[in-house]
């Protein structure tokens, strides 16, 4: 008997084929995508939740007193000996450790100057930090979303949140600004961290916007790592995501803005309102 010979696929059937591939592709990839960014959501959450418990239960050990929000940078800086003596830092900031260290070698030798620093630099700066031996974790200070770092091979990016400038940060001056969480009004919707990069090269500061200014003005850029979403730790150790609206506050995110004020557009502003509303940690 003879065998039946198989009749190859024609050039149209192949190209049929080929574009029904390509029709696939291009429904999964999209959604594969999204999948990955949800999955980096998640775990940004875990972190920025264990990070606001560890910053509660300093406060809880501690007398009530706010780890150190401010994370300085200066030429000066060259030794641990340094920023305990400065009077810049034996002022406002002497009862309260700093929630991480600015980035330096084992045997304290400021490197956070010239920018950016070696990444086992930044890391040594969280290690020696206030809230790292609640932490016990590098991996927890920065959101898997965060690509930064990857621009320039082991220099700066380690760490990617920052805390606000009233929460015993970068303005210790202002008449608002806490530096024990009994002085806090309404814990659960005031804000400790936020998603942050700095084109410096690390996070130096905290992250500050001007609240009575007007209208407000972001100060500080938001990082936006998850789409349209950032993460925020709040002053009774939650977290949660948060959705930003304003196209302004996107394109701010793209740019990598730095310190200096950033306008929004005429017709948005509900972004900077709600984060105007919940900055204040002593006001309802």
């Amino acid at each position: 008997m003879k065998a039946r010979r198989r009749r190859a696929f024609t050039l149209i059937e192949l190209l049929v084929v080929i574009a029904i591939i390509g029709m696939l592709l291009a429904v999964l990839i999209p959604a594969l995508q999204y999948a990955k960014e949800q999955a980096t959501g998640v775990v940004c959450l875990a972190h920025v939740n264990g990070i606001s418990k560890s910053w509660t239960l300093y406060a809880d050990e501690n007398d009530a007193k706010l780890c150190n929000g401010h994370v300085p940078r200066h030429a000066q800086y060259d030794n641990l000996a340094f920023w305990l003596t400065t009077s810049e830092f034996n002022g406002p900031y002497k009862d309260n450790a700093w929630w991480v260290d600015p980035p330096h070698r084992r045997d304290g030798t400021y490197t956070g100057d010239p920018i950016p620093c070696p990444l086992e630099d930044e890391a040594e700066g969280i290690r020696t930090g206030a809230l790292f031996p609640y932490t016990d974790n590098l991996d927890i200070y920065h959101c898997p979303g965060d690509k930064n770092y990857l621009r320039a091979t082991e220099r700066g990016g380690k760490r990617s949140y920052a805390i606000t400038g009233l929460m015993n940060g970068e303005q210790p001056n202002h008449f608002k600004c806490v530096r024990k969480s009994s002085e806090i009004v309404n814990a659960s919707n005031k804000y400790v961290f936020v998603e942050h990069t700095d084109p410096r090269g690390w996070i130096m500061g905290s992250w500050i916007i001007d609240p009575y200014k007007e209208p407000p003005t972001w100060i500080d850029a938001l990082a936006i790592f998850h789409k349209d979403r950032s993460t925020l730790g709040f002053a009774d150790g939650h977290a949660e995501k948060h959705r930003w609206v304003d196209e302004s506050t996107l394109a701010m995110s793209d740019t990598g803005a730095g310190s200096g004020a950033i306008n929004w557009a005429a017709g948005e502003g509900e972004d900077i309102r709600y984060m105007v509303r919940w900055y204040v940690p002593g006001v309802r």
